[in-house]
């Protein structure tokens, strides 16, 4: 019995042995979540930015390299050459060849832009200065002589020009010859940002146009500065600038779509 005993005490030491080398041999658990931690932490190889080059067929550069931008892009426009130039990471340049690609489409092609500016004096006096107002301007006046029942309204000037989308405009009158101004003569300056078309086709946007008329009589020019969306065959009244107690001046702005 005694025997059995010794042999049983014999094996429970080498079972105890071999779980303690077996236990060493592992690393703790901790060990494994540090290694763990350190490879979460460990950044991400990135992957060299590609470049490339679009030749645009129809659409505008300014436009689509903004939205290259908002796609995580950098580049390029001339507008010239109708290019743009794209640095990008792989995947985002994937994004913007799909979205140029919608994009460069015939329906994106500039289009020809017919603006005729009117200037229109409104006055208490008997005699005001300028010439009767054309038929074309009838009832946009009579829209303006219900809010500003001046006694006599009058055309001061006439500023036609032609741009097209995507493109600044710069234009000016030659000096008009109106009745009614001691040098008689008016002079008029017209500077729009950016043309272009809202998604209906039709209606015109005029971002930033600052229009500064000038005669004789005055001491500073007067000036508009606004931006306004002009509906095709619309007469806009886009701005109204007093010029005394009994006298103000009305520029009133059509836009066409030439086709």
């Amino acid at each position: 019995m005694k025997r059995i005993a010794v042999l049983l005490l014999l094996a429970a030491l080498s079972y105890a042995a071999q779980d303690n080398k077996n236990a060493q041999s592992k690393p703790p658990a901790s060990s494994d979540a540090a290694a763990n931690r350190m490879a979460d932490e460990r950044p991400a190889r990135r992957t060299a930015p590609v470049e490339k080059l679009f030749v645009l067929k129809y659409a505008d550069p300014g436009p689509v390299i903004n939205l290259v931008r908002a796609l995580g892009g950098t580049g390029t426009e001339n507008a010239q050459l109708r290019a743009i130039a794209v640095t990008a990471e792989p995947h985002a340049m994937g994004v913007i060849e799909d979205a140029v690609q919608q994009l460069d489409v015939p329906s994106a092609a500039p289009k020809n832009i017919e603006l005729t500016v009117y200037l229109v004096v409104g006055t208490d006096a008997e005699g005001g200065v300028g010439n009767p107002v054309p038929k074309e301007l009838e009832s946009v006046v009579a829209q303006i002589r219900s809010a500003f029942p001046f006694k006599n309204y009058r055309q001061l000037d006439v500023v036609e020009a032609r741009t097209r989308t995507g493109e600044k405009l710069h234009t000016s009158s030659d000096g008009g010859k109106v009745d009614g101004t001691a040098g008689g003569t008016v002079h008029v300056n017209v500077d729009i940002q950016s043309v272009g078309l809202a998604q209906d086709g039709a209606t015109v946007r005029l971002d930033h146009m600052d229009a500064v008329i000038f005669w004789p009589e005055m001491h500073n020019p007067l000036s508009v500065s606004t931006s306004v969306d002009v509906g095709e065959g619309q007469k806009v009244v886009v701005g109204r600038i007093g010029v005394s107690h009994d006298q103000a001046l009305f520029v009133v702005l059509t836009a066409h779509v030439v086709q």
